[in-house]
């Protein structure tokens, strides 16, 4: 199989599973598959950037909104006191498709530490060096994207706040039946 082959395949693949993962996000009632199907979504659109040679780019995509929707995940199921999202035994269907995807994530790393194929490069990607970008993104002058990085800095933060503050929000009618007992 050429190269260009395994990339309009690899293309298709990641068409497929970004669609049917994305209808899962908008057609599921549960947080929790709907957050994982994100996260698979997020993972197609790296998979995406690495087809089209940027690699960096891929790697941001997966650290920062993969990466992300892991920790919605965890403070998903720590601010949530639900009974679903304990399971003590999983059915052996949930067994057997946790083992097929850890497979497929450790054959997927294998493959990549082999070695992609050498991918077109399409256009510089800011100066085409990480170093300007970082730059770009530290730098307090006109040029530079320091205030809006921390302005995302201190949005991410209040919204953690929000969060914390909804998920303990004590119900009204239950406070005032222990106002009655105490």
């Amino acid at each position: 199989m050429s190269a260009e082959a395994l990339r309009t395949a690899l293309f298709w693949l990641f068409a497929a599973l970004s669609l049917a993962l994305a209808w899962s996000v908008v057609g599921n009632r549960r947080l929790l598959r709907a957050a994982a199907a994100l996260m698979g979504v997020l993972g197609c659109s790296a998979g995406f950037y690495a087809l089209l040679g940027f690699g960096f780019l891929a790697g941001v995509q997966v650290l920062v909104y993969v990466g992300g929707i892991v920790v919605l995940l965890v403070f998903l199921v720590m601010l949530t006191r639900t009974q679903a999202l304990l399971e003590d035994e999983p059915t052996p269907w949930r067994h057997n498709v946790g083992v097929v995807a850890a497979l497929a994530f450790f054959a997927t790393n294998l493959w990549a530490l082999a070695g992609l194929p050498d991918a077109p490069v399409v256009g510089p990607a800011l100066g085409g060096d990480t170093r300007a970008i970082g730059r770009a993104l530290l730098d307090v002058g006109a040029t530079g994207y320091v205030l809006p990085f921390e302005l995302v800095s201190v949005l991410l933060l209040a919204a953690l706040v929000g969060g914390i503050a909804v998920a303990r929000k004590v119900d009204p009618a239950s406070q005032s039946a222990e106002a009655d007992h105490g």
